[in-house]
Order: C-alpha cells, then structure tokens, then sequence
C-alpha cells in the first residue's frame, strides 16, 4: 500500500506531536482517561482524513498484514500510529489490521537465514529464549520478581505440553539482578546464540535503562545497545522490548513536508528511529515493541499470549500478537486504569521477518539435559521455580556483588522462613556470568548437634573449597591462612555460606577467618546467610535484611500452592496467621498435603495475628510503568 501525500495534510502537525501529547496526559490527573481521549481523537482524524477511503476497505479486508511501501520522501511517516484509525468506533488494530514497519531489506539483513553462511555453526535443535529483567537502584520499583516467576512458569508448561498439545523444546534463560552491559554481551557470546530476547527495563525514546556494575542507572542509546546486540545478528529471530517508548521516535517533532504555493516550503522532514526500528534493521529479525508507556501487568499478560499463539498454536507473528491483545484489552484484572485502546495501538511490529515469522522456525527434537550432579559438599542448588517479593533487599545484595561495586559482598539475614537461602540462590545464578566460579557451601547442623564428619565448620569449608576449586589443592592451611585467603581473594570466585550464623556457634575459629577472607582486597565476594546481621563479624559486608512480605505477595504465593486451594481456605483465613512469613505459608500447605486434620493443628498453632503496615524504602507498585 502507498499513501498519497495530499491525504495526509491537515492534521498532520497534530499527528506528529501525539507521542508528546500521550505524555503530558499520561502524566496529568487525568491519567488513562486523558490517554484515551488524545488517542481517540488522533484515530478519528487518521480514520476519516489520514486514511480516507483506504480505511474501510482496510477494514473489510481483515485480518490483515499491511506493510508499509513508502517513498524515501516520506520516510518519516511510518512511524506515525496508522492502526489507531478508527473505523465503526474501534481502530483498525483492533479489528485486526496489522501495520509492519521497516519492512524495507537492507544490506545488513541481506543474509539473516539461520545457518545459512559457509561455516557458520547449526542452529540448536531446540529453541532458546533470554529473558531480562533490568531493574536499577533508585529506579520506579516493579515487582519484576513476579512478573519473571509467571513468565517462566508459563513458558515451562509450554515446554511440557499436556493433553493434544506436544511438548516443545524449549530452553529459557532468565536474568534479573545485576543486568550490565558486561553480563549481556557475556551471555550474547554463547555460541548457541538466542531464538528470542525478551527484554524487561524502564526506558525513554531512544534509551534502554540496564544497571551499572554498582547497580545504579546505565541509560543506554540505540548505538549503545546495538554494539551489544549486534552479535545476535543472523541468529536472533524475535526481541521483544516490554519497555516503554522502546517504539517512540526518537525526535520531539518533525517537520510537516513541504507545502507548495502561496507558503515558504518547510524544511526537510527529520526522519525518526527509534530503538524498535533500529535493531530490527542491524539484527535483521522481528521486533515488537511498545510505542506508549506500558503497564508492567499488561506486559506480562500480552507477553504470555503472544508466545502462547506463536509456539503452541502455530500462527504466524502479526496473528499471534492480535491474538493476543484480543485476549488482553478486555481482561478484567486491569480494571479502569487503561483502556481497550491505549491496549490495542501501543505494541508495535517491526522488522522485514515480521510479517511472516513463525516459531519454530526449523525442525526441533527433544534433547537430554546432563542434571546437575548431586553433591554432599554443597553444588549450587537449581533457580527457583518462582520468586515473589524482596525486590529492595534483591537489589541492594545485587549491587554489593556486583565486580566495580567497591563492597566484598553482602549479609542477607532475617527471621527464619523469610527465605534467605532462597534469595542467596537466586543470587548466585543471576550473577554466575560475572564469575569464573561459585562455591555454594551448605549450611552446618543446627547449634549444638555433631556435624556429620565430624569436622568443625571451618575446616569443612576449607575442605570443600580444595574439592571445588582446584588452585586451591595444596595450599597450606596454617592457623593465619594467609597464603589460603590471598589466593582466594584473587579469584573471581563468589563463595556462598548458607547459615553462616550455625558456623559460628559451632566452630571459635570462623568469625576470625570470616573477618579476614571479608577484608581480603580482590574479585573475591563473600555471600552469607543468616538469622541474626552477625554482630562484630565482617564489619565490611553490608547487611541487608529481610523483611516480612505484603500481602500481595504472600497471595502470589498462595495461589500456586494447590494444597491450601483444593483444602478450601480462604486467603484471610491463612495469610492472617502468617504475618508475611513465606516459610510459615509453606509449612501450611505442607499440613494441608497431609490431611485436613493436620492443616487444623497448623492453625491452633499459628492463631490470627493483627499485622501491622509494612513501611518499605522502595515499595513494590506491580502497575508501575516500565
């Protein structure tokens, strides 16, 4: 389709100003509603006037794949929301009209096929998707920690399959802690390369906000990012970007093209990019992005449904998305605070693999995974299946880790059942890329009770270290450890000790050797566990503590717990003996796995308590813009 530059005058001035118009209202007291009304009010121009008489038929063509055939003079136009016209009331996305841009090949997409080059290694024989997270220290707080749980635990159930579904092989990468531009591109480096990147972050018009190695804001422009993508080039076929304005150009204003006659002819039209339209042309591959800001709920959602249709149900890329945002716009969750049209006109497609993409792209087997070894000496226990809750104390362990941080590493510590250890997990496999190596030593039997060697915790350590770390083997363990903790300090090695608390009321010696591997100058990070901030012990390690969970997190929880659901409790009548502790909400529903009697015993002894208000430092806002 081409459009003719006389339709286009008018209000076009308007047009071009509409990203700032959204803006101000977005920010205004009228919010959603003041959204909607700029939008429904740019889309009745573009409907009537813009499109003209291409609407309806638009219209009566779909479902439809418009990609956009514009002269190099009106280069600029693409780029403007021709899907919000409105034609019968609903604008053209919504009845299913898809608008494809940067459809143009280049020459640096001219040989994107997968394997296709002389010596270029195969493809995996399963689909392999990273998923990003990018939350920055003093950043508008997301409850990025659920959003990723869902995510994940619905891209697994894809995987597995179930009933006429088959199973699909599928490998997914997640990452939310400490996403630097160095653990990126390090992950970018794996030479099976990515299917998709699905990327997470706060952004602006042209910038992509990842963390610092200190944990605070890296803003990062379209040549920034794309230094760091441009090697999934060729082998990247989908990047979604939940990230606001990551479809928005880039320039406040264009010129209006020239109007001849009567009126100086304004200048040239400044042609706009934006992140979207700038890695779809150097990767090469399929981008959906978002022109308007986004709620982080309405992200996730249309993030589930898009992959859903795309690899379960078979349908082509511009399907899938319809697909999906027919399954979002009118969900109930999101209540008032946005509309069906904001919804339907702010994903974005780009990309000249766009219009016919499919996933899989290739024929896929099942493969055997190697599983992770079992080890007595402590390996590092496997992500957690979800993760709710924590993201201040998350963020502040993240950053003590982080390689430029200038910290040793970190105390996590709180109550029991607050889920230190499950954090310190999380942890450790969110920043594995940042080390050569990670040494997760378990924790020690509770006070009092022999250890099961026989062997006090610090010689335990000692001897797990020589068994994990072979640079290690031999090195003398004099009283001082001096030439022990210098070696180990040199090392870009991150040792976790889990309950660290326990060690020291077994063993004089480990506060003294704590003290100094903590005061040790090197790449080394320390990551201790523990119910109390170990008082007087490695004074150099922050302390991050705990806190109680809210009660929308505890409810997370809950909800995936089908022992409780199938026992009939309502959530007041659990949630209120907890007093946010997870741990205590996990012993319920282990009760309620073993009878109902055991799940009435669990009550008498955890009667309702009267929870006083959380004050957090950064609260968590799940509707929060990205």
């Amino acid at each position: 389709m081409r459009l003719r530059t006389p339709q286009l005058r008018g209000g076009l001035a308007e047009l071009y100003e509409l990203q700032g118009l959204v803006a101000r209202a977005h920010g205004s007291e009228g919010g959603a509603a003041e959204v909607e009304h700029v939008l429904r009010t740019s889309g009745e121009w573009i409907g009537s006037v813009g499109l003209g008489a291409v609407a309806p038929v638009l219209r009566e063509l779909a479902p439809l794949v418009v990609t956009l055939e514009l002269p190099s003079e009106m280069g600029d136009f693409e780029h403007l929301p021709w899907e919000l016209g409105l034609v019968e009331g609903r604008s053209l996305a919504e009845h299913g009209v898809l608008f494809v841009r940067d459809h143009r090949p280049t020459v640096s997409t001219a040989s994107v096929a997968v394997g296709s080059s002389p010596g270029e290694r195969e493809p995996p024989s399963r689909l392999r998707m990273l998923a990003l997270f990018s939350l920055p220290r003093r950043a508008a707080a997301l409850d990025l920690g659920a959003h990723r749980a869902t995510l994940r635990g619905g891209l697994r159930d894809l995987a597995a399959g179930g009933g006429a579904a088959p199973a699909l092989p599928l490998e997914v990468r997640t990452r939310q802690f400490g996403v630097t531009r160095g653990t990126l591109g390090a992950m970018l480096d794996e030479p099976e390369g990515w299917d998709v990147l699905h990327i997470v972050a706060h952004g602006l018009p042209g910038l992509l906000t990842l963390e610092k190695e200190d944990g605070t804001s890296d803003d990062l422009s379209a040549e920034d990012l794309l230094a760091l993508l441009d090697r999934a080039r060729g082998r990247t076929r989908l990047v979604f970007l939940a990230v606001c304005w990551s479809a928005g150009r880039t320039v406040n204003r264009a010129a209006v093209p020239a109007q001849r006659g009567g009126e100086a002819e304004r200048a040239a039209p400044v042609v706009p990019e934006s992140l979207a339209s700038a890695i779809a042309e150097r990767l090469g591959c399929a981008v959906v992005a978002m022109r308007f800001p986004v709620r982080n709920d309405f992200a996730l959602h249309l993030a589930q449904g898009l992959y859903t249709h795309l690899f379960r149900q078979g349908l082509p890329l511009p399907a899938a998305l319809h697909a999906a945002l027919a399954d979002t716009a009118p969900d109930a969750r999101f209540g008032g605070d946005a509309t069906p049209l904001s919804f339907a006109v702010t994903p974005v497609l780009h990309g000249v693999s766009a219009a016919g993409l499919r996933l899989p792209d290739r024929l896929l087997r099942p493969t055997t995974r190697s599983r992770r070894r079992a080890d007595a000496a402590g390996t590092l226990p496997g992500r957690p299946d979800s993760f709710v809750g924590h993201l201040r104390e998350m963020t502040a362990a993240s950053a003590a880790l982080a390689v430029d941080s200038g910290m040793r590493g970190a105390v996590l510590h709180g109550r029991g059942g607050l889920g230190a250890t499950t954090c310190a997990v999380q942890l450790a496999h969110d920043h594995r890329e940042a080390f050569d190596q990670i040494v997760w030593h378990p924790r020690p039997p509770w006070y009092g009770a022999p250890a099961p060697s026989g062997a006090e915790p610090v010689d335990r350590l000692l001897e797990h270290l020589a068994v994990e770390v072979p640079q290690l083997r031999g090195v003398p363990r004099d009283h001082s450890w001096a030439d022990l903790i210098s070696r180990t300090a040199r090392m870009r090695l991150l040792l976790v000790v889990d309950a660290a608390d326990r060690a020291l009321a077994h063993d004089a010696r480990w506060g003294p050797f704590i003290d100094r591997l903590a005061s040790a100058r090197g790449p080394l990070r320390l990551l201790l566990t523990s119910r109390t901030a170990l008082p007087k012990r490695a004074p150099g390690l922050p302390r991050v503590e705990l806190e109680s969970l809210s009660d929308d997190e505890m409810r997370q929880i809950l909800c995936a717990l089908p022992g409780l659901s199938a026992a009939g409790e309502t959530p007041p009548q659990i949630l209120s003996r907890t007093g946010g502790n997870p741990g205590l909400l996990m012993k319920a529903e282990g009760s309620a796995r073993t009878s109902p009697a055991e799940l009435e015993r669990w009550k008498r002894q955890h009667p309702p308590r009267i929870r006083r208000p959380i004050r957090r430092k950064e609260p968590t806002l799940p509707g929060v813009d990205i």
